[in-house]
């Protein structure tokens, strides 16, 4: 079975229309690819050609049936189209070092550029861009409670911290800074690197500190009244991609630890360093409707070898398999497909 097969098959036009498609989208930086993995038909999935010269893209954003890859030193961003499984359009985002992107509604995008400390509203249908500048290094963007939160990582030009990172809050209905609070301290190392909307509404926040440092830290973020409610260390080296299961748990993927957990209900990292679930090399993780994880394991990246997902039990218990990926896969999500 095909992937375009499986989602665009006809279907009676007098009958109701047909469940969404959930597909896992990862992005595989040295296959310069994006794969779309059906959830309950996994031997459908396809692995798209990104395009586009010295792209090395390790992060994603999604939503409906459209991806927006950004392509890293590419300077630019892919449109995808996730029904179709192949790139519908290219973004040029020049000098930007296009790292982090948030769907906000079905023709707007923001992509971070981290080369020159600002982010890009994209309407990814028409193609137009327009810029606001924000802190140093912006390397993340999450979008939550009708605001455009920015994670500056604040990072020198060994791409080490150099001091505390903070989140940059921008109306996209105006493209500007939000009105009333615009800036959010986070405490800790500095480098932020990923952010999730958790099941209690929060924002948490993932702080890698320096490469070779135990720095990690989760960040409790209040979107509306925007203040950091909590810090919590225990993320050890390499911390990396967050994604929630809609309920208490979060989960951390981390090269250096494997994949970690915090429950926002006890308020307490339960798999820290130290004692993270063994899947090597873990550079991204995600999470479907169902509560299985997605920990993707990157491989040796430096060869021809691919990459896998681990699908894990919501409880992280056992592992039900393993799913082929492209060459050195890193940021994960899964979307909904709905019916064309």
């Amino acid at each position: 079975m095909l992937l375009g097969a499986l989602l665009t098959a006809c279907a009676d036009t007098n009958a109701p229309l047909p469940d969404p498609v959930e597909v896992l989208v990862v992005v595989n930086t040295r296959g310069n690819s994006l794969s779309i993995v059906p959830i309950d038909a996994p031997e459908a999935a396809v692995e798209v050609p990104l395009g586009g010269a010295g792209s090395e893209p390790v992060s994603l954003a999604a939503l409906g049936a459209v991806a927006l890859v950004p392509l890293g030193p590419g300077d630019a961003a892919a449109v995808v189209d996730l029904r179709r499984g192949q790139v519908s359009g290219f973004i040029p985002l020049p000098g930007s070092g296009a790292t982090g992107a948030a769907m906000v509604d079905d023709s707007i995008a923001y992509v971070a550029n981290p080369n020159l400390n600002t982010v890009s509203r994209i309407n990814y249908v028409s193609g137009e861009i327009a810029d606001v500048a924000v802190g140093p290094h912006p390397q993340g963007v999450i979008f939550a409670r009708g605001r455009v939160f920015v994670l500056n990582g604040n990072l020198d030009t060994t791409r080490q911290p150099q001091g505390e990172s903070w989140l940059t809050v921008i109306d996209p209905a105006i493209n500007a800074l939000a009105e009333g609070i615009d800036s959010i301290a986070l405490s800790g190392p500095g480098n932020a690197v990923s952010a999730a909307v958790g099941g209690d509404g929060s924002l948490y926040v993932v702080l890698a500190g320096g490469t070779l440092e135990e720095q990690g830290r989760l960040s409790i973020v209040d979107p509306v009244e925007r203040i950091e409610l909590a810090s919590f260390s225990g993320l050890g080296r390499e911390a990396g991609q967050v994604a929630t299961d809609g309920a208490t748990r979060v989960f951390v993927s981390s090269v250096a630890e494997g994949l970690l957990a915090f429950d926002t209900d006890s308020n307490e990292v339960v798999r820290g360093a130290g004692e993270g679930v063994p899947v090597p090399n873990n550079t991204g993780v995600a999470v479907d409707t169902r509560g299985l994880v997605y920990a993707i394991e990157a491989g040796g990246c430096g060869g021809p070898g691919r990459g896998f997902a681990h699908v894990l039990t919501g409880d992280l218990a056992e592992e039900l398999r393993r799913l082929p990926l492209g060459r050195c896969p890193a940021a994960a999500l899964t979307v909904q497909i709905p019916p064309e």
